[in-house]
């Protein structure tokens, strides 16, 4: 049987699909760029306690899970694989050659935002591993960004032995318990001028950045679908703009982001492309 669907991406989503493509029968290729699945989630050593049924597991142990569970039903998965570019009639470029199928699923996920900052020793963009790997105990760490990570890694920073501050150009988004949880915490609201050189914020010196402006939609190179708000614009079926490219989990924007919502995406997918392949 000849490779019938080609997934970027090997997140929640991307590997749910293709779980549940191999489980209908479809053969399917996925591509993933990092060496290992479970995309966002393998940047998270902290407990999720947001799955249904999962207890007691970090992000990183869920992304091994993910892996564990599409290679035991043989699932067709390449790590260190990713789509260079995708030309017009759906030919995916890979570093060994490339390869083609009827169906492509674009499930390559999102990424912190840098707002124009660089990763350093001192400048951490994103949450997770990058805010843990830097040195915070009896140092000024200064938050950027009033969202539910940077309330989040305040208080993780916090607990570390940092004096974290959390700089917000509006009033912060957080949840009102996320807020809660760190009260002592001091939150500075309004514009802001942020010196990566000189590690200044507002001309006050702080030892360390946390930079947590959200995420924003990764596409592979070479495909143009419709976009909504910087994200792959969906039917409820996962169709793209695109004939035969769907698209599944935080890459569309679909759905309130998390791997619940992602994985049940890529279920969707995966059923609707084994569907028309059935027709």
């Amino acid at each position: 049987m000849s490779l019938q669907v080609i997934i970027i991406g090997g997140g929640p989503a991307g590997v749910s699909c293709a779980i549940w493509l191999k489980k209908l029968g479809v053969r399917a290729l996925l591509l993933e760029a990092a060496p290992r699945l479970g995309g966002l989630q393998t940047w998270s050593p902290y407990e999720n306690l947001w799955i249904p049924g999962v207890q007691g597991k970090t992000g990183q142990q869920v992304a091994q899970s993910l892996c564990d569970h599409a290679t035991a039903i043989g699932a067709e998965v390449r790590t260190t694989c990713p789509a260079l570019t995708v030309s017009g009639d759906y030919t995916v470029d890979i570093p060994a050659g490339s390869l083609c199928a009827p169906y492509l699923v674009i499930a390559t996920g999102t990424r912190p935002r840098a707002g124009g900052f660089t990763p350093t020793a001192r400048v951490a963009i994103g949450p997770g591993t990058p805010m843990e790997s830097l040195a915070v105990k009896g140092k000024r760490i200064a938050i950027l960004g009033g969202g539910d990570n940077g309330f989040d890694q305040a208080r993780f920073v916090a607990e570390r032995g940092g004096m974290p501050v959390i700089f917000s150009r509006s009033a912060p988004r957080a949840q009102k318990l996320l807020q809660e949880m760190i009260p002592d915490v001091k939150v500075v609201t309004g514009d802001y001028t942020a010196d990566q050189n000189a590690m200044t914020i507002n001309g006050e010196a702080f030892d360390a950045f946390g930079v947590l402006y959200g995420f924003e939609a990764v596409l592979p190179p070479g495909l143009a679908p419709e976009l909504e708000n910087g994200y792959v614009a969906v039917n409820r079926l996962g169709e793209t703009s695109l004939p035969k490219v769907y698209a599944c989990g935080e890459v569309t924007d679909f759905w309130h982001p998390c791997v619940t919502t992602a994985a049940a995406h890529g279920v969707q997918v995966a059923k609707q492309i084994s569907k028309k392949l059935a027709d």
